[in-house]
């Protein structure tokens, strides 16, 4: 799906739908929507004002991809605890953290964000 700022409430029951088909956990279908939705808002806030969303599940595993065509400068965008007075930089930190697994790839054409949670 694609999304703009109007949408973020339908990006996160988009993927927790796509949690609970895959059974996934409720506390853990939390972080998953949570992290998603944070990316959701970093693509409206960042990348252009607005995103794309692709969602599934294999066995053992949901993976929720968020695109955009912004691009990330900084090579270690999410790595970093943010300052506890900093209004920004917390949307990538807290992804990296709710998901069992997090890809980040940046380029000419834009970003996309991967997250892995393990069912």
């Amino acid at each position: 799906m694609t999304f703009e700022r109007g949408d973020l409430a339908a990006v996160r029951r988009t993927v927790r739908a796509c949690a609970q088909r895959a059974g996934l956990a409720p506390d853990r279908a939390d972080d998953l929507v949570l992290a998603a939705s944070e990316l959701a808002a970093n693509s409206v806030d960042h990348g252009g004002g607005r995103g794309s969303l692709r969602t599934w599940h294999r066995e053992g595993a949901v993976v929720v991809e968020v695109s955009d065509s912004g691009r990330i400068r900084d090579p270690h965008a999410g790595t970093r605890a943010p300052h506890a007075d900093s209004e920004h930089g917390r949307g990538l930190w807290m992804a990296r953290r709710l998901a069992d697994r997090f890809l980040l790839h940046t380029g000419a054409h834009g970003t996309t964000a991967r997250l892995v949670a393990l069912v």
